[in-house]
């Protein structure tokens, strides 16, 4: 295993409520084949987070109640995850607050 190395100039720092149909591009997507991102939860609530192929995607929604959602970060978290080669956008949503969430694009683990 390899340890994380970023792209250069491949990080983007979001507030986390994104904008309806307006989910931006990660930075340094290289062409090709998949890739991993970091994340890290820069804030104090826990944000909910979706990758996808268009800038007009829809907002994640949290999972509740047993109903399936989007993958939830933690307050303070850094995760690493692997995407796929069309998953070039992302969308963020909190439930309170406007937290500030770091995305890098790279390889390694």
């Amino acid at each position: 295993m390899k340890a994380f190395r970023a792209v250069p100039n491949g990080t983007i720092r979001l507030q986390a409520n994104t904008v309806l149909n307006a989910a931006p591009t990660l930075a340094g997507f290289p062409a090709g084949g998949g890739v991993q991102v970091r994340m890290w939860n820069r804030g104090s609530v826990a944000v909910s987070v979706e990758f996808g192929a268009h800038a007009n995607m829809p907002l994640p929604v949290a999972p509740a109640g047993g109903a399936p959602g989007a993958q939830s970060l933690p307050p303070g978290a850094v995760e690493v995850q692997s995407l796929q080669s069309d998953q070039r956008h992302v969308a963020i949503l909190v439930a309170s607050g406007a937290p500030d969430v770091e995305f890098t694009i790279g390889e390694g683990l």
